[in-house]
């Protein structure tokens, strides 16, 4: 019978092992660690972890005077090393609880709606009031479109058009239209194309031009 080759795992980078392993201390110097199993690395950090917010939190106004009634013994001892052992123990969902914690924060301050992976506003969301948003043609075609224009404004015209004056006194042509309180502007009889050069008409305030 000839033995069937055994499955070879490739490893690329030591890396890759060594950090699958749980790092422990079972030596200080020559001085040997009464725990058979070690103590985790990660459970030394967490101990760092837990006496530092107990001196931070030792400043509060009113969770200073609280914790200041323990014994140092107990409060600078006891609880960090319970509590960094307690955390090395613990895991939510395979992970350790400062990776748990690192995800929880990035949910949190990740965005909820997403379009095409992007940021955007949620459904339903007002981006604007209804009364600021104008819609209004470009205005770059052969006709002229229907509308009502209020001074001050400049228009450009770039087909011929007709304009009669209405209301105002006095002059004719030029000095009429400029007189006129109301202007009403109508596309020529025939199609003559653009012109050569656009033409801008001035509405000075308090005066009306009509599109038909």
């Amino acid at each position: 019978m000839s033995e069937r080759p055994s499955a070879r795992v490739a490893v690329r980078s030591y890396r890759g092992v060594v950090d699958e392993v749980e790092r422990r201390i079972f030596r200080l110097d020559r001085w040997r660690l009464p725990t058979p199993h070690g103590v985790p690395v990660r459970g030394v950090g967490y101990a760092l972890a837990w006496l530092l917010v107990l001196l931070l939190a030792s400043g509060l106004p009113l969770v200073g005077p609280l914790l200041g009634l323990l014994p140092d013994s107990l409060r600078l001892l006891a609880v960090p090393a319970l509590g960094g052992w307690a955390m090395a123990s613990l895991r939510i969902d395979g992970r350790p609880p400062h990776r748990m914690l690192f995800a929880a924060a990035r949910y949190l301050a990740s965005p909820r709606t997403l379009s095409g992976l992007r940021c955007c506003p949620p459904a339903g969301a007002e981006l604007a009031p209804v009364e600021a948003v104008e819609i209004a043609a470009v205005g770059d075609g052969p006709t002229l479109r229907a509308g009502r224009v209020r001074g001050p404004a400049r228009l450009t015209l770039r087909y011929p058009a007709r304009a009669r004056a209405e209301g105002g006194r006095g002059g004719e042509g030029r000095d009429r239209l400029a007189a006129a309180r109301r202007l009403t502007l109508s596309a020529a009889g025939e199609w003559r194309g653009p012109l050569a050069r656009a033409r801008t008409l001035t509405v000075p305030a308090g005066r009306e031009v009509r599109v038909r």
